[in-house]
């Protein structure tokens, strides 16, 4: 029997990097993450052998190199036995590079689906395990929610967050940014680390919606610095880059100014009208 899964894309509403562990050279963050509408679609099939096709790329990934490979694999030695073989094929619609945790989501999708159609027993914590040795973004992709992330991404917090009255596009600039140069930029450039309180709360406004990456990644990618200047003039109330770029979210108050910045990029971008999960969304005033 053939089973279709959904893996959604990610957005980050704040990124800060709070330091640099040499020992084990890895950063440490915080940011709040949330799930997004725009997503992948993972068919799964049985099969004599396990393969793993991606469509929707231009590059041509080997199965033993796919993520969803290595999920399987790890799964496998997690539980100390042989799982079924069988045939996935990613429908890529999430852009890869772009800071939207695309391949993370797949693998935490996959893993999900490992334990609920094998009746695996496992508890989150114990799929989280494995999921923290595929990608420190895998484990955010398990809860569904949106969530706060700090150290070196293994402690996830799910939070609940107000709602935003307004629209959200996600413009792609059709070229990406490599994360690992990222964080080396910013190490090289930036004047010390900041850490944010315990008690940093979330609203919709400028002291909650940054990204430490953003000043780095536009010097290097000035083409993405005037395309959020572009965004600005064509009336979007914020702009906001999502994860180490290159992706850049819109947000508006009117559908119309949605619409006109949807028709005005299309040619020189991808372009996604997004939401952001509807089980992200608290329902009291209540601080997350």
């Amino acid at each position: 029997m053939t089973i279709i899964l959904t893996s959604p894309a990610k957005i980050n509403l704040f990124l800060k990097l709070e330091g640099n562990d040499e020992t084990v050279k890895r950063h440490r963050i915080r940011s709040l993450m949330v799930p997004v509408s725009l997503s992948d679609r993972i068919i799964v099939a049985p099969s004599e052998n396990f393969s793993v096709v991606t469509r929707g790329i231009s590059e041509e990934i080997p199965s033993e190199k796919n993520i969803v490979f290595k999920s399987f694999t790890l799964m496998e030695e997690f539980i100390g036995r042989r799982l079924p073989a069988m045939n996935v094929v990613i429908e890529k619609k999430i852009p890869t590079g772009a800071g939207l945790g695309g391949g993370s989501s797949n693998a935490a999708t996959f893993l999900l689906f490992l334990n609920e159609e094998f009746s695996l027993g496992l508890n989150i914590a114990q799929i989280s395990e494995v999921a923290a040795q595929v990608g420190s973004d895998v484990p955010f992709f398990l809860y569904k929610s949106a969530a706060v992330i700090s150290g070196f991404g293994e402690t996830i917090q799910p939070v609940k967050i107000p709602r935003y009255d307004g629209y959200f596009t996600l413009v792609y600039p059709n070229f990406t940014m490599n994360t690992a140069l990222a964080y080396s930029l910013f190490d090289q450039l930036c004047k010390g680390y900041t850490i944010l309180p315990e008690d940093f709360g979330f609203a919709w406004d400028d002291e909650h919606i940054f990204n430490d990456f953003e000043s780095v990644v536009f010097d290097y990618l000035p083409r993405l610095k005037e395309i959020k200047g572009k965004l600005v003039d064509l009336g979007a109330e914020r702009v906001f880059m999502s994860g180490s770029g290159s992706t850049l979210i819109a947000m508006t108050k009117k559908q119309e100014i949605q619409n006109h910045i949807c028709e005005d990029l299309k040619k020189e971008c991808t372009v996604h009208k997004i939401d952001l999960f509807e089980g992200c969304f608290r329902t009291t005033s209540d601080c997350f």
